[in-house]
């Protein structure tokens, strides 16, 4: 049957004609459409005010001022310039802090967690923010471009969550925050760089992380790795760890001599006015089945009877953590002396290892010690003074320093020289560390 109808010249199609019932279905249906449209673009609107009130955060500021040294300089993001910190100062993010030589810097932050710059470092301050409108975070980013930084982390407080990250080469440190509202720990990282002074664009030789209180954790695109209270690692350039160590500190840069004579200073010194031959260095492969690598050969050859010392010396500048942990280990192989023992001042040895330091009343001190492979029979060399070896063998010798009087508090250079009218010595292996924790741990 034809549904179709004319009626006054207009035709309708009577299959789209809807009983009530339909209509008020559709009307339902488009009203529910809406609703539950109106309540997503709600709820979506909702997540995104949330999500910006929660990631919505505001820059904090920190304050730096000078343990010790008068060496400690800032310079904020854009500009050129350095400011010589001679009074509590505010730290801000985008901030470098750059320590000289016997100079350590002190930085409280917003929450109270504490950065100690130690001697000859460089940092930037990365980020310090907490959220904006809740207490919802607080996180602090520290860049040690080189030198060595002591991290003290505040208690997380009444935030959710607490971060603080320090950022060095390949590696990347945190604090496990574990337990809510407790002492979270305390970490050190080290940045050595090929040169003691350099920036970003040197080559980083390596990453020393120790935790001295607490759980920190070490991150790479090689590993992760935990680290406990006294444990340290190495990382190299590539984010390889190497073995978990007890936390000790190397003041010693390049003591075995592979990067040619980087950081050490050669030095040639003569009691008399005559213009005889002056002692050599050089660097020399060493002979030896136990060993390998290189050396440094002192060598003087010759019938004059004056004395010469030859040798080198590093500035080191850095202060102990634990005063009576110092140890000095060297490897050392001597072929000629003379003359016999000390000489007639007990003080002409084909090596001698020489430490300068101030101690803890703040004097300068020296410390030293010789080797030798003849004796003097009619002049015995005290123990204390000169150590004997074998004539042409290498030995491993190891002394600890902890027992001086008055214990060192900086160790500020080390020499190692030849004294003498000939001598023909060579030493490599050349280490002065000192624990960053003592028996009762980081404080």
């Amino acid at each position: 049957m034809d549904q179709s109808t004319e009626h006054s010249g207009i035709i309708r199609d009577t299959s789209i004609t809807r009983s009530p019932s339909q209509q008020v279905v559709r009307a339902w249906v488009l009203l529910l459409g809406g609703l539950a449209a109106f309540l997503a673009l709600a709820l979506f609107t909702g997540n995104v005010a949330y999500s910006y009130v929660l990631d919505s955060t505001q820059e904090q500021t920190a304050t730096i001022e000078a343990v010790s040294g008068q060496s400690i300089l800032i310079r904020s993001e854009g500009e050129q310039d350095w400011r010589l910190v001679t009074e509590r100062t505010d730290v801000r993010e985008g901030d470098q802090i750059s320590t000289g030589s016997a100079s350590v810097a002190w930085i409280t932050l917003f929450d109270n967690s504490t950065i100690e710059v130690s001697e000859t470092s460089l940092i930037r301050v990365d980020k310090m923010r907490t959220s904006r409108l809740f207490r919802e975070r607080k996180e602090t980013v520290i860049e040690p471009i080189r030198g060595s930084i002591y991290v003290g982390m505040a208690p997380r407080g009444d935030f959710n969550s607490s971060i603080f990250r320090v950022e060095s080469g390949p590696a990347s440190i945190k604090m496990r925050d574990e337990i809510r509202n407790v002492q979270t720990g305390a970490f050190m990282v080290e940045t050595q760089r090929l040169d003691r002074s350099g920036g970003e664009e040197d080559l980083i030789l390596n990453v020393r992380v120790a935790v001295l209180r607490g759980i920190a954790e070490v991150e790479t695109e090689q590993e992760t790795r935990t680290l406990s209270a006294n444990e340290q690692v190495l990382v190299d350039p590539a984010g390889s760890h190497g073995g978990v160590t007890s936390a000790t500190r190397e003041h010693i840069r390049n003591g075995d001599f592979s990067h040619q004579m980087s950081d050490w200073i050669e030095f040639h010194d003569h009691d008399g006015e005559g213009t005889t031959e002056s002692g050599q260095i050089e660097r020399v492969p060493v002979e030896d089945e136990n060993r390998s690598g290189v050396a440094l050969q002192l060598s003087r050859s010759t019938n004059a009877g004056d004395n010469w010392e030859t040798g080198v010396q590093q500035s080191i500048g850095q202060s102990l953590r634990v005063h009576s942990s110092l140890n000095l280990s060297l490897d050392l192989r001597i072929d000629e002396q003379r003359p016999l023992g000390g000489g007639d001042a007990m003080t002409e040895f084909p090596l001698i290892v020489k430490i300068d330091y101030v101690d803890v009343n703040g004097h300068d001190r020296e410390w030293w010690h010789g080797f030798y492979i003849a004796e003097n029979p009619s002049e015995p060399v005290p123990e204390d003074v000169a150590t004997r070896v074998q004539r042409s063998e290498w030995t491993h010798a190891e002394m600890s320093l902890g027992d001086l009087e008055p214990l060192p508090r900086q160790i500020s250079s080390i020499k190692l020289y030849s004294s003498g009218h000939s001598y023909r010595t060579h030493v490599t292996g050349v280490s002065l560390t000192s624990s960053e924790t003592g028996d009762e741990g980081y404080d």
